[in-house]
């Protein structure tokens, strides 16, 4: 029972890498289309996950009231500066037109809609990928008595997945340094959900760090 029970998320994690690698580097559709793909996938395999699990969806995906949620605005409020200071610190090797180039040619975003999008991202994604990364793949892993194993997991899987959307982008030294960022992100959108017992906070605190990188993606599409 606890193979199975760790088998299908494992599954889901390494299917939803591969169509999403696909997607990103093959297929490279605009961020619209490519949005609807990672949106129907995510619901195809949180809801194949939850009918094999006899679980309901909102107890699959860990998504229930917060505990002590007092002070929940304090890491919504701090990740914001952070994520600007680490941009700032290191925007001196980033090619900020060739990512503006990328965002504006490739992903299709122009003055016109990026407002809409990067409202997108800092509430529908973000839920998204906290429903299946902390939500969905942990929650299994959870149940089974392996807790860190799927938070390990999890926080793999995330940053391997944000990897394929940003390699263009870096050099190898900044490449290996976005992966130790995004995974260390990723345990420490863990721990917010584990200590609120609720996907439900660290998809606001993921949402608030969406804003902060949308504030960089108006300013390269406003500004260079």
């Amino acid at each position: 029972m606890k193979r199975r029970q760790i088998l299908i998320p494992a599954c889901a994690a390494l299917l939803f890498l591969g169509v999403m690698f696909v997607t990103e580097q093959m297929l490279a559709p605009p961020y619209f289309l490519k949005s609807l793909i990672k949106l129907l996938l995510t619901c195809i395999l949180i809801g194949a996950g939850t009918a094999f699990s006899g679980t309901g969806l909102k107890e699959c995906i860990r998504f229930k009231p917060m505990q002590k949620a007092g002070k929940l605005i304090v890491f919504m409020i701090a990740v914001i500066p952070t994520v600007l200071l680490g941009f700032w610190l290191l925007r001196g090797f980033l090619d900020l037109p060739a990512i503006r180039q990328n965002l504006m040619q490739k992903e299709q975003l122009t003055k016109e809609n990026c407002l809409f999008v990067f409202a997108y991202i800092a509430l529908i994604n973000s839920f998204l990928e906290e429903a299946f990364f902390r939500g969905f793949l942990t929650e299994a892993f959870r149940r089974a008595g392996l807790a860190k194993a799927g938070s390990m997991l999890s926080a793999l899987a995330f940053a391997v997945y944000h990897l394929g959307i940003v390699d263009s982008w870096l050099s190898i030294p900044m490449l290996l340094l976005c992966i130790a960022a995004l995974f260390a992100a990723a345990l420490f959108l863990q721990a917010i959900c584990d200590h609120y017992d609720s996907v439900k906070a660290s998809w606001l605190v993921h949402g608030c760090a969406n804003l902060a990188i949308n504030a960089v993606g108006i300013l390269l599409i406003f500004k260079y």
